[in-house]
């Protein structure tokens, strides 16, 4: 009884200290825009969503936040200079709008056939990051700090006919986005076409494309299952593709331990997303298209194999490329593949290797 007492007095002081602690935070409202839809039909403005609830339970309403989804603000390539302009405290976006701008970030997009699991991408990708300080100094040349990484759901494939066998993808316009996917599709025979995801529903519906490459998540966001019927569990990857960056003047003028909070609260909330909300996430999707009528078959391992053998050593090209900026190009590649091993992935394949 006594010990249980002495331990409910401590929880009762750190309490008491914590409130204490906050009690010097200034009240503030944070602007935060989002490229993508509101938190009730997008995964990562739903993360954003946690991790702004947090913050403002932990500070005790101290800070708060007002949010604009769905590019409100700007279109998904100007939410990098939004941000770091300070027209916005905060920005939800994925490097990827901004080729070039950031070289390090998104790497796992060079990587054909890597993790599909979140956990493993999720530690994996914050321990590199901690590992190599390029990131965080590209972030500083755009004025801008990086408060969370999160992952997504994986990519997957809808088609308007079956797809079994890489056979199967002959001929078929495929509507993607990024520099490398392209490169994945066109050895198996389909034609890339790089489009927003907004814009897909009526490609597929208007016969521009024939079927449709995204996470999971992003499918139901655009209702695509409403075109496309077929599900092709391609395994194509996952990522922690969903950035929140904060305006480098915004961060550095708040208390150090509002800073340390927000920066904690991010790793700690990325892995939320990776351990309860994408498989969550997933599973209602997933529910979602077969009450709507979707019909569901994976590409067979053996096919998924033989599709990463033929596709060109993209990590190797991206190694020189970034080399040739300064970048350790070379570690980070195999760094990644190390530490995703660690974690449990199998490769299909060892990418960047050196000629």
């Amino acid at each position: 009884m006594k010990k249980l007492c002495l331990l409910l007095l401590a929880l009762c002081l750190l309490a008491v200290l914590g409130t204490a602690a906050h009690a010097e935070i200034k009240p503030i409202k944070l602007r935060l825009a989002s490229a993508f839809p509101p938190p009730n039909v997008a995964l990562g403005s739903y993360a954003a969503k946690v991790w702004m609830d947090t913050i403002t339970k932990k500070t005790g309403g101290k800070v708060t936040f007002q949010a604009f989804w769905g590019g409100a603000l700007g279109k998904p390539p100007e939410h990098l200079k939004i941000v770091g302009k300070g027209v916005a405290d905060l920005v939800l976006t994925n490097a990827q709008y901004t080729p070039g701008k950031l070289p390090l970030a998104q790497f796992e997009y060079v990587f054909p056939f890597g993790p599909v699991d979140p956990v493993v991408v999720t530690k994996a990708k914050l321990q590199l990051m901690s590992e190599f300080p390029e990131f965080g100094r590209d972030l500083a040349k755009r004025n801008i700090v990086q408060i969370m990484n999160a992952s997504g759901a994986v990519y997957q494939i809808l088609s308007k006919t079956p797809v079994k066998t890489l056979a199967d993808f002959q001929g078929q316009k495929i509507s993607l986005i990024g520099r490398y996917f392209g490169r994945w599709v066109k050895v198996a025979g389909a034609i890339p076409v790089v489009a927003a995801a907004h814009d897909r529903y009526t490609m597929l519906q208007t016969g521009v494309v024939d079927m449709d490459l995204l996470p999971v998540d992003l499918f139901a966001s655009f209702k695509i299952q409403e075109q496309a019927k077929n599900f092709v569990g391609v395994r194509a990857m996952t990522g922690n593709f969903f950035d929140l960056y904060m305006n480098k003047k915004s961060f550095s003028q708040m208390p150090k331990e509002l800073q340390k909070l927000f920066i904690e609260t991010g790793a700690e909330v990325a892995m939320k997303v990776a351990t309860e909300i994408v498989p969550a996430w997933t599973k209602k999707v997933m529910a979602q298209f077969k009450k709507s009528g979707v019909v569901f078959c994976d590409l067979p391992e053996a096919e998924r194999d033989k599709w990463a053998q033929m596709i060109p050593d993209i990590p190797a090209e991206w190694a020189i490329e970034v080399e040739a900026q300064g970048y350790p190009g070379w570690k980070i590649v195999d760094r990644w593949q190390e530490l995703t091993t660690k974690y449990g992935y199998k490769w299909p394949r060892k990418w960047g290797v050196k000629k």
